[in-house]
Parts: structure tokens; C-alpha cells; sequence
């Protein structure tokens, strides 16, 4: 059960897939997810053995998947079991940073590990099994990229983006965010190639989002680390900068290509466009960034009708943003009352705690959050100072017979 988030992380490939692969008839994707929601129901039961809130929302899950079979996806029971569902995902992250956070940082350095070397096959058309989660939907063009200089360059989006074992490259972007944060928060007991890997998948990716998230942990560890920090930071630029020259050695064109100012800004433009889409034709602020922002890239599916807002987190809560104030305003003060308490009590995971809470910002940039139960396992994580209360029981604290948590002995002590 320890392994279920590897299960998760697999199964984000596998169920983006549009012709997903079957087993005896049934599809490959929903065999793991069912898995994967058993695995997390029994690892936050099992980690919650005096509190009956876990076991209330492991029910609803249950009820509600069982009700939506029998009489159909009703939107109120799908609304419920999507809730129940991401709270599920949230308490299991929060069992994984108290109990198994050294498990769970080795399992996604191995995976990233693998995926960079499955990204530099995909990039160079090392084999057709490389593109395997995709080739059955779409015919994969490759070209000859090694050495070759831009004025000669020709490349597919699965060269220049390869999303490895993830089939989609902002997929890979959740990964390689949440492997920046466990990575980055420790001073001790880090892998040793771990930023090296870390570094080559970024690169490999060719996606703004993992340089954005570099940058962002880089200048918060400047500003706020301590001497070993800074230093891991400082070695971790050395090695970004060389494995940048390797890759401008091996593949100048795809180099050039992706640092050029329409490339670098095309993803910037198209999620501003997607805000722009959702205010009303008539609004001031629409009429006048639309013409400043006129030609600039969108989205095919933006336009009159269109969901553009599932395309991003993001834009997903502007769409709600209305019925989600109170509630982003209510997590807000709560989250900075209980920071400080968590921090006080498990002074350990402060850093993870804090780079989760900044790649959890950042990511939905990028990906719908609402269904993601890879996103809500790291809101886990960002979010565990909200659930201080209740926290996991583990054998490394014991707690005062009331459950609240007004002070913590260390066993032994």
C-alpha cells in the first residue's frame, strides 16, 4: 500500500490516454485508479485509527462511486464524489509527509530518474516503443535532431517536448515540481545525482514550467536558506549551466528554437488570453487588452461557447471564483494561524511544507486541479499546517489522551 503514490503518478500516462490500453476487456487506466483509491483508503484508515473523520469521507467515496453506477452520473453525486475523493487524496498526503516522507522522496527521485532517460530516447527517436502511450491514437513523425542547427530544423512535439513515461509533457510538469520541492527541502539524506536529474528532466522537458519553478525555489532558498541551502542551490545552478551547454552541444536547433522569444511566450499568451475569454464581451478590460493582445497565441478551443477554462487550474477558479471566496478567505487566515503552530511542533517539515505550498500554487498554471488526485496528494503536503488537529497517529510521537495537539513528547523523553 506504501506504493500507491508510484501507482498514481504511473496511472497520470496511462489515464490521459484516449485509446487506453485493456486488460480481459477492461481498461488498464480505471484498474490502477481503483487501486489507487483502495491503497488510499487504507493507508489513511490505517493512519487515522482514533478519528472518524477519514472514515467518513472513505465511506462517501464509496457510496457515492456505488450510487453513480447504479442510477447514473448525476451531476450532485458526481459533485460529491469528486469532493469526498480529492479530500481522500489531501489525507493521504498528509500521512505520507508525517510517515513516509522519506519513502516517498526516493520513489519519485527513481521515477524521475527512469523518465529522463526515457525523455532522451524520445528526443533522439531512439525506438518506436518510445512512444508507445501515444502512437496508437496519432502517426508520431520524428526527425533526425542530433547535431542538427536551427536554419536545418525540423522536429515533432514529441522531440521537443517529450513527456517520457507521463504520455503529456504538463503531466510530467506535476512530477517534476513536486520532485523540485521533496528534493530541495533537504539538507541531509539527499541522492546524490538527484540534482543532476532533476536539472537534465527540466531541460529535456522544454517546458516554461519547470524553469519557473526552479527559479521560484532558487530565489526563495536564497533569500530564506541557510548556508547548506545556498550552497545545494549554487550547485545546482553549476550543474543546470553545464547540462545547458551539453544540450546546446548535441541539439543546437532545438535549443535555439526553444529560447527564442515566440516560444518562450507563447504559453504565457495563451493562458492570459484564456482570463481574457472569461470576462464579458463587453467588459473595458476585455475590449482593451484584446486589441493590445490580437494575434498573440490562444488556444484552439478558445473562442464563443467554448470551455477554455478547463485548460488551466487557474482558470478553472475564476470560472468559480464567486462561490470560492469565502472560502479562499477562510483558508487563507486559517492557513497562516496554523502555519505557525505546525511549525512549531514539526519544526522538521517546515521547508517541505513550504516548497510544497509553492509548487501547489503553481501548478494549476498549467493543468485543471479540480479531478487531479495527483495535485491534491501534493495539497496534501502544502496544506498539512490546516489539519494539525488531527494529525496521523506514528510511533515517533504520542499524544495526550484529549487528541489536542497543546503540546507533543518525543517517546523516550
Amino acid at each position: 500500500m506504501i506504493l500507491t503514490p508510484l501507482l498514481l503518478i504511473i496511472n497520470l500516462g496511462l489515464g490521459s490516454q484516449l485509446d487506453p490500453i485493456t486488460v480481459a476487456g477492461f481498461p488498464l487506466n480505471q484498474i490502477i485508479n481503483w487501486l489507487v483509491i483502495f491503497g488510499a483508503a487504507i493507508i489513511v484508515k490505517n493512519s487515522y485509527h482514533n478519528n472518524v473523520f477519514p472514515i467518513i469521507i472513505i465511506l462517501v467515496v464509496v457510496f457515492s462511486k456505488v450510487v453513480s453506477v447504479l442510477l447514473g452520473r448525476l451531476l450532485i453525486i458526481e459533485v460529491v464524489y469528486y469532493i469526498s475523493m480529492l479530500l481522500l487524496f489531501v489525507l493521504m498526503g498528509v500521512v505520507y509527509i508525517h510517515k513516509y516522507l522519506d519513502l516517498i522522496y526516493k520513489q519519485i527521485m527513481v521515477l524521475c530518474l527512469l523518465n529522463v532517460i526515457m525523455m532522451f530516447f524520445q528526443v533522439i527517436d531512439f525506438s518506436d516503443w518510445t512512444h508507445i502511450l501515444y502512437s496508437a491514437e496519432i502517426d508520431v513523425i520524428s526527425y533526425d535532431i542530433l547535431f542538427v542547427p536551427l536554419k536545418n530544423f525540423q522536429y515533432s512535439i514529441f522531440q521537443g517536448r517529450p513527456p517520457g513515461f507521463l504520455r503529456a509533457n504538463v503531466i510530467l510538469g506535476g512530477l517534476l515540481l513536486f520532485g523540485l520541492a521533496l528534493h530541495f527541502s533537504r539538507v541531509n539524506n539527499r541522492v546524490w545525482w538527484g540534482t543532476f536529474t532533476l536539472s537534465a528532466m527540466i531541460i529535456l522537458a522544454g517546458a516554461n514550467l519547470g524553469y519557473v519553478g526552479y527559479l521560484i525555489i532558487v530565489l526563495f532558498l536564497t533569500i530564506k536558506g541557510n548556508r547548506i541551502e545556498r550552497v545545494n542551490v549554487i550547485y545546482s545552478i553549476i550543474t543546470m549551466l553545464l547540462l545547458l551547454r551539453i544540450h546546446y552541444f548535441l541539439f543546437p536547433g532545438l535549443f535555439e528554437n526553444f529560447w527564442s522569444f515566440g516560444h518562450l511566450s507563447s504559453s504565457y499568451f495563451i493562458r492570459i488570453n484564456g482570463i481574457i475569454d472569461l470576462l464579458e464581451t463587453q467588459n473595458v478590460f476585455r475590449i482593451l487588452l484584446e486589441s493590445r493582445l490580437e494575434g498573440t497565441s490562444r488556444t484552439a478551443s478558445e473562442g464563443e461557447g467554448s470551455s477554455i477554462y478547463f485548460t488551466s487550474g487557474y482558470l478553472q477558479i475564476l470560472h468559480y471564483l464567486p462561490y470560492l471566496i469565502p472560502l479562499l478567505l477562510i483558508s487563507f487566515y486559517v492557513y497562516i494561524k496554523s502555519f505557525r503552530k505546525f511549525i512549531y511542533f514539526f519544526p522538521h517539515l517546515s521547508r517541505v511544507t513550504t516548497l510544497s505550498l509553492l509548487m501547489f500554487l503553481l501548478y494549476p498554471a498549467a493543468v485543471p486541479i479540480l479531478q487531479n488526485q495527483f495535485y491534491w496528494l501534493i495539497g496534501g503536503f502544502a496544506l498539512s499546517p490546516i489539519l494539525i488537529s488531527i494529525p496521523p497517529d506514528y510511533n515517533k510521537y504520542k499524544y495526550e489522551p484529549n487528541r489536542t495537539l497543546t503540546k507533543l513528547y518525543y517517546i523516550g523523553s
